[in-house]
């Protein structure tokens, strides 16, 4: 079952909610608007109440049900249970006589005097416990209490990052649960009660992108009573009592109902836990049910791992939950019934393996990947300065199950083959690249940072960010973490969208609304202040000057790179203090408001410390966007 998320269909409620609001209008009559007309600067409110709501039966006792309101635009309401049992409470229970249907009635009031009433059947049965899933659907303010970030009761820190929310493409409401590549990274996890020995029906729906290796999302069940609580998702994954794996990434904008069957065992809590293979997944409105009584199907599932030394040797380790045979069919014609069976293909190409599980009620469950066998090549290389010409380089091939490589010098210059030499026309930084190639076309390519000049130069890793990923870290830089610019060592980066102002990729990008390389918390000179630094050496005693060029978009605000004496090895606030109390060797700035695109200039001369170790330290005071490019640091000729 599909549910298609489009304008289309958006556009067709708020014509409907229109539509519906007129109706609603001409059906209360004059009445509603017999008050005067409202003061100035406010607006006729024509949204309406409507009252809803959802019930739950007490794991303690079948006859207290517990009411949730799902009434909206209303202030005050009265529930009428039968009999001349009433309440005003928002989120009541009541205790009914014994089995059988009773009608419930709630009215739900605005501050206007307007109502909406809502009549649901409530049936009273001795019988398995209602689970109830919080945020099942992601939204905010969903908790019972009210607030939540529609995430909150999804969260488990030992297992894995938190999940994301989207808010496009979602299949109702305004929020969906989103979880990035890398593979496992986040991951949901939620505890529910459910009564021991039961059958229930757990439902929700998904979508994932398009032309991933791995197109693959897990939604399982854990038996928290019998195994938990859990340390790690080794200890979680062992505790699956029931799991299903979705594969289908045909249509991103189009959401797909799946449902998961299972029984409770001995568990009267069980966890939700969800995680996704090697693609963005996005996944929207949990809902559980008791299920009907007998067997329910067993979970398959698998895991596929490449040999180490035969790329078409396969181990496919099974995580089947509730089975008691197997089938597996390799796509290849070859088919095995073990468990856990290791196969070797004959050719690469792309096959689709299908396992059937099977339990003992003769219930079978299907579950298929994709492989594609690719063999296995890592590039790598050293470089050799000639000593009798320092621009002139002898490259060594260190790559693995390489059958082709391709070198680029950095300089526009290629070559094919093994270990070439290259000589550079002019000094320079140049970024050296080797591509290698294996048997079957998978490549992997590693880069090298040369620096060609005579006698020493100052190297400011990655200061034209001419690489905009922030993990880019050449073999010469060893930083406290694997940025070329720093804010501490937890990692935070630069965002890389700026503008480019002649290196072929756009420079550091400031904002004033948002964190670029992450908040300093005390150390920010304004609220809206971002810093970050590199540590450099430079000859002791000598004269340099240090330029950048800068956009700033607002008139008043300023861009700095500064020159600090000394590496502070990481600490942040002893580099704040010496910026701001010491004072930097050199300050160069940029405070013209010339626009994005627009870049300026700024620079400043400073003599070097005894021991040639000093820090670049760069922040803006900016409310809004602002961007760096182009840091230089660079010997004044005697």
């Amino acid at each position: 079952m599909k549910h298609t998320v489009n304008i289309f269909s958006k556009t067709k409620l708020v014509l409907f909610t229109m539509v519906t609001a007129i109706v609603m209008v001409s059906c209360v009559g004059d009445e509603l608007f017999r008050d005067d007309l409202p003061d100035s600067n406010s607006k006729v409110d024509t949204v309406f109440p409507e009252a809803n709501f959802s019930y739950a039966s007490s794991s303690d006792d079948y006859r207290l049900i517990n009411f949730t309101n799902l009434a909206t635009e209303a202030t005050s309401f009265v529930w009428d249970f039968g009999n001349g049992n009433t309440s005003t409470d928002q989120d009541p229970s009541f205790t009914f006589d014994g089995e059988g249907t009773y009608a419930v009635t709630l009215t739900a009031s605005d501050g206007n005097g307007v109502v909406g009433t809502s009549t649901i059947d409530v049936i009273v049965v001795e019988g398995p416990f209602q689970p109830i899933i919080l945020e099942a659907g992601f939204e905010d303010d969903t908790l019972p209490e009210g607030g939540g970030d529609g995430r909150d009761s999804w969260r488990n820190n030992d297992l894995g990052g938190v999940i994301q929310i989207t808010g496009s493409p979602v299949t109702f409401g305004d929020q969906g649960a989103k979880l990035p590549v890398p593979a496992g990274d986040r991951i949901g996890y939620q505890e529910i009660t459910v009564e021991p020995d039961s059958n229930y029906d757990l439902s929700f729906w998904y979508t994932m992108l398009s032309g991933s290796s791995d197109p693959s999302l897990t939604v399982a069940v854990l038996g928290v009573t019998e195994n938990g609580p859990f340390a790690n998702r080794e200890e979680a994954e062992d505790a699956i009592i029931a799991s299903v794996t979705v594969t289908n990434d045909d249509e991103p904008e189009v959401y797909i109902q799946q449902k998961l069957s299972f029984n409770s065992g001995m568990n009267n809590t069980v966890a939700i836990y969800f995680t996704n293979g090697e693609v963005e997944a996005r996944l929207d409105d949990f809902a559980i049910d008791i299920g009907v009584a007998g067997a329910v199907p067993p979970s398959a599932g698998f895991n596929v791992a490449q040999g180490d030394t035969n790329y078409l040797e396969y181990t496919f380790t099974n995580s089947s939950a509730g089975a008691t045979s197997y089938e597996w069919d390799f796509g290849d014609g070859n088919t095995s019934t073990e468990e856990s069976p290791i196969h070797v293909y004959a050719n690469a190409d792309m096959y689709t393996v299908t396992l059937t599980a099977t339990n003992e009620s003769n219930l079978s469950t299907e579950l298929s990947k994709n492989i594609n066998i690719l063999a296995p090549v890592t590039a790598a290389f050293t470089a050799e300065v000639d000593p009798n010409d320092y621009r002139t380089y002898a490259f060594t091939d260190a790559s693995v199950d390489a059958v082709m490589l391709l070198w680029e010098f950095g300089d526009g210059y290629q070559f094919t083959g093994m270990n070439p030499s290259h000589t550079y026309d002019e000094d320079g930084t140049y970024n050296v690249t080797l591509t290698a190639t294996s048997v079957t076309g998978n490549t992997s390519t590693a880069t090298e940072q040369l620096i060609i000049a005579e006698g020493f130069v100052v190297e400011v890793v990655n200061g034209d960010f001419s690489d905009g990923s922030s993990s880019w870290k050449p073999s010469s830089f060893d930083g406290s973490n694997t940025n070329a610019f720093n804010t501490s060592s937890d990692g935070d980066s630069f965002d890389y969208s700026g503008v480019d102002t002649g290196s072929k990729t756009p420079g550091a990008k400031y904002t004033g609304t948002t964190t670029m390389v992450g908040p300093l918390e005390s150390l920010s000179r304004t609220s809206s202040s971002r810093a970050a630094y590199q540590e450099i050496t430079v000859e002791p005693n000598k004269e340099y000057t240090i330029e950048f060029s800068a956009a700033i978009t607002n008139s008043g605000d300023a861009v700095y790179v500064e020159i600090l004496d000394g590496w502070f090895d990481g600490n942040g606030a002893d580099a704040f203090a010496s910026s701001t109390g010491v004072g930097p060797l050199a300050r160069a700035v940029v405070d013209v408001a010339n626009g994005k695109g627009n870049f300026t200039i700024g620079t400043d001369t400073f003599t070097s410390n005894a021991s040639g170790e000093v820090t670049i330290w760069m922040y803006s005071l900016t409310t809004a966007d602002a961007w760096v490019d182009n840091i230089k640091v660079t010997a004044v000729e005697d």
